[in-house]
């Protein structure tokens, strides 16, 4: 079983101004479906992908609600959205309860988009009530294509997350940290905290991706395209491709995922 733990999809009636907004921020970067939640799961059959976890990111805490919402509405087994949560969000803790009583996973949060460092004190609690639920806590982590200033979410500030907050269930995206994978190697690998590998192949040395997997743990590394800006097919090739045994690829591929979302 295949499981792309860093998906992006939207409501079919925002996803193409959706689109046009993100490939304006990103250069222009090619998209490998339309953004809905149809596109997503036909780039997941070509692929032979069978699970697919969609991480919505709420730029405004007005839009937490609904998010959260439509991400319980499309979510089937097939598709696994996590929820919204906003740092600036008045009401978080309401909120945090109403995404474990819908069924959702964890959030997804994103610092350059929503404006904040993992590190903050003042989102402590935010951490604190999201490990009392069980809740995981999926970052974007490194430096962002649409953004010309380093990205907010470096390894540091992760690393120190994690040291405040011993078992919340932590993933950062990007294997740690999109740009910033020496820091990765110097500040996460080891720790508690799973490592997802979209926007690695490409652009880090494949030597350097096995590293760091190997002396992070490949039980502890998530597959992850952040489709649709990648070809899920390609990715699988490229985790393929890499210098591991048969049992660390199924790991990496899917049952490592699976067993995140069973703890």
């Amino acid at each position: 079983m295949i499981v792309d733990t860093h998906t992006h999809a939207f409501p079919d009636s925002l996803a193409k101004r959706a689109m046009e907004v993100l490939k304006a921020l990103d250069g222009n970067h090619p998209s490998y479906s339309d953004g809905t939640i149809s596109g997503l799961k036909e780039s997941m059959r070509r692929a032979g992908v069978s699970q697919a976890w969609v991480m919505p990111v709420a730029t405004k805490p007005s839009q937490v609600r609904s998010i959260n919402e439509w991400a319980r509405k499309v979510t089937d087994g097939q598709i696994v959205a996590f929820g919204a949560l906003h740092p600036d969000l008045e009401d978080w803790e309401e909120e945090i309860r109403r995404i474990k009583a819908l069924g959702l996973p964890g959030v997804k949060m994103h610092p350059d988009y929503q404006g904040f460092r993992p590190d903050e004190p003042r989102i402590f609690p935010m951490y604190e009530a999201l490990k009392a639920e069980g809740l995981i806590l999926f970052f974007h982590a490194g430096d962002d294509i649409a953004f010309q200033r380093p990205g907010f979410g470096s390894p540091e500030r992760i690393a120190r997350v994690l040291q405040e907050f011993p078992g919340l269930k932590v993933v950062a995206a990007h294997l740690g940290g999109f740009k910033r994978w020496r820091a990765v190697e110097e500040h996460l690998v080891g720790k508690e905290v799973f490592l997802e590998t979209s926007f690695t192949f490409g652009h880090m040395a494949c030597s350097q991706i096995e590293r760091i997997i190997r002396r992070h743990g490949p039980e502890r590394v998530l597959f992850g395209t952040d489709s649709p800006w990648k070809d899920p097919w390609v990715e699988v090739l490229n985790v393929l491709s890499l210098d591991l045994s048969k049992g660390e690829e199924e790991g990496i591929l899917g049952r490592n995922a699976e067993e995140l979302l069973r703890r």
